[in-house]
């Protein structure tokens, strides 16, 4: 018996049910659930609007809610993330019954055109690390450094960053312990930069964390720094140290790697360091070295002269 199309009930109710199996069951960190989510709510009030039943819609109807969202101006990588999350929304419901075929399988992805990820030379990297903060005073300068530095230094994520604590690194042998995407666990090594700014930085810490919960990055009343905020000191860094570009922290995540690989570093190990569960995601930084070598190569040849 077919639900009643104007019953919010039946596909939000699949839906609940389906983030809750990937938060739960696949381990899904709680920002890639909430756009899953986002993006099948969305998906039910087209559905609604249309006044139909969720268990049997053509693909047509598919690449129509796709061809929807690219009218609404959507970019290609937006409607891709749709595409994926309705894709493994409606094999969880095949696979579970309540279903009887699975729809999606003939419907075509969104085209994505790739964007070469944006990376610092080691100059601009240099002026953002080691720029102070005219406003702040020894802990805020040296945490704010420390900030810019890890991130270059071992390519987390801000949300990484935010979420670190004391007890991820390893001093003796110069490791930190990350929780990435989906909860997976990477060993990412540090150098001796960041181990001379720990050295420097924890003691200061140590005199504001009133609440002793170990966060790495604190602000001087001894709360965690969230991700906007880490995000922001960043920012800061970058118009104190005169660049024109538009820095944000995943930049230093793709100058980690870009340099890595210029300096002779293999694809793999870039990409377990990176926490890339496939290698075909960190292979675009070929596409970025390419570049540069090009680059190189028409500004010092003699022949381009």
């Amino acid at each position: 018996m077919a639900q009643d199309p104007l019953d919010v009930s039946g596909l939000e109710r699949e839906i609940n049910l389906y983030i809750s199996y990937l938060k739960i069951e696949k381990g899904l960190s709680p920002n890639t659930a909430s756009s899953y989510y986002l993006d099948l709510m969305r998906f039910n009030s087209f559905v609604l609007d249309k006044k139909l039943d969720y268990k049997n819609l053509s693909p047509l109807f598919f690449q129509d809610f796709l061809s929807y969202l690219s009218g609404k101006g959507l970019s290609g990588k937006t409607r891709a993330r749709f595409y994926s999350s309705l894709k493994g929304f409606y094999k969880y419901l095949y696979k579970n019954g309540r279903v009887k075929e699975f729809q999606f399988k003939d419907i075509e992805y969104p085209f994505v055109a790739k964007k070469l990820p944006e990376f610092l030379t080691k100059d601009e990297i240099a002026r953002i690390i080691n720029v102070t903060f005219k406003d702040g005073d020894d802990f805020v300068n040296l945490r704010n450094r420390f900030i810019s530095e890890l991130l270059y230094s071992s390519g987390l994520r801000i949300s990484e960053l935010a979420a670190l604590k004391l007890e991820n690194f390893n001093f003796e042998m110069n490791f930190i312990r990350i929780r990435g995407k989906g909860l997976k666990e990477r060993i990412t090594p540090f150098g001796l930069p960041v181990k001379e700014m720990l050295k420097k930085y924890l003691p200061l810490r140590q005199n504001l964390d009133r609440n002793n919960k170990g966060f790495v990055f604190i602000s001087k009343k001894g709360a965690p720094l969230t991700r906007q905020g880490l995000w922001k000191i960043i920012k800061k860094a970058a118009i104190l140290a005169g660049m024109t570009k538009n820095i944000t922290p995943h930049m230093l995540r793709h100058t980690f790697a870009t340099h890595l690989l210029e300096g002779g570093a293999d694809l793999r190990s870039i990409q377990q360091m990176l926490g890339h569960s496939s290698i075909a995601t960190t292979e675009i930084y070929t596409h970025t070295s390419i570049s540069h070598l090009k680059n190189q190569h028409l500004k010092f040849h003699p022949r381009n002269k």
